[in-house]
């Protein structure tokens, strides 16, 4: 095993979301290759004894999973950072900026969230050629389709909607990141701005590595949309993405994939449980707040002191 090519796989999530990182890793387990071994490293500012030996027995011969506790980094970073969150967002969807800092000797790395399957093996991902762009990743087919979104990401952060990326899934060129020092210019934009935003950690990322991403096929990072359903042999990984989880609504697209590999974790019955006690308050709340995030994009689109306006259109490589 010590002769294998590391893949190193990072997260953010706590315990809440143990029973789908659960999910993801077991797809990951299912199409894992015997040439390589996957590193799998949870970011996270806590899990129980009972939660990390979840994590171990998840884990199998090249499948390694391991936690990183990022309490006294962020703690760092509350003195030094005024970090701005919205709706259900947590602070940590800002863990994917520390990756770069906390492996200084690491080159590249995949990160990718708690809400997805993978129906390929993700090596490939780690291994796609993106040159010397800091990100690959994958276009939000989402954004062009719905016009306050487009307006706020053309008009607020100076971007094609088209060009918007999913920060959900990326491949990371870590040593372009340290390189072109985007951490410190995040950093020194939240301090001196600290924008509205409607995605905070994506609309970043997108503002300032714009220019310098390269966008890998739409199978990478496929949200349930029957309308822009790719061929088999295409599609790669599925994403959840948003309010549209199977283990809240029924008749999700794709959703069947989802439960035929969380029937083999430890928290299938958990996560069944979720589905069927999901109630329709809960539900009515997801229509309001997918409703409100649409207004508060449609309202700053029109409303000066965007990214573009103040810091200038973003770099174009």
């Amino acid at each position: 095993m010590d002769n294998k090519q590391i893949i190193p796989i990072f997260f953010a999530a706590d315990e809440k979301y143990l029973p789908y990182l659960a999910v993801t890793v077991r797809s990951i387990i299912d199409h894992a290759s015997d040439e390589y071994v996957y590193d799998i490293k949870v970011l996270t500012d806590g899990f129980s004894d009972e939660g990390i030996a979840a994590l171990g027995r998840i884990a199998t011969e090249n499948v390694r999973v391991q936690t990183v506790d990022v309490n006294e980094v962020i703690a760092n970073s509350r003195k030094l950072l005024r970090l701005r969150l919205r709706d259900y967002y947590s602070e940590a969807i800002y863990y994917r900026l520390y990756i770069p800092l906390l492996f200084p000797k690491m080159d590249r790395a995949i990160y990718i969230d708690c809400d997805i399957i993978l129906t390929d093996d993700i090596a490939k991902l780690y291994f796609a050629d993106i040159g010397d762009n800091i990100l690959g990743a994958v276009a939000d087919e989402s954004i062009p389709k719905v016009p306050p979104f487009a307006a706020y990401v053309k008009r607020w952060i100076g971007i094609e909607p088209e060009e918007y990326i999913n920060s959900g899934v990326l491949l990371i060129n870590l040593a372009a990141f340290r390189r072109e020092r985007i951490f410190e210019r995040f950093s020194s934009i939240v301090n001196q701005y600290n924008f509205e935003t409607v995605a905070p950690d994506q609309d970043y990322l997108n503002y300032l590595c714009h220019g310098r991403i390269c966008y890998l096929p739409g199978g990478w990072n496929k949200q349930p949309d029957p309308n822009n359903a790719p061929d088999e042999e295409s599609l790669h990984l599925i994403h959840y993405n948003f309010y549209m989880k199977p283990w809240h609504y029924d008749g999700v697209f794709y959703g069947d994939r989802f439960w035929q590999v969380a029937e083999r974790t430890e928290f299938y019955e958990k996560i069944r449980r979720q589905l069927d006690e999901y109630t329709e308050e809960e539900k009515l709340l997801d229509r309001d707040g997918g409703e409100k995030l649409a207004g508060a994009a449609g309202e700053l689109a029109n409303t000066p002191g965007g990214f573009a306006e103040v810091l200038g259109s973003p770099k174009k490589g």
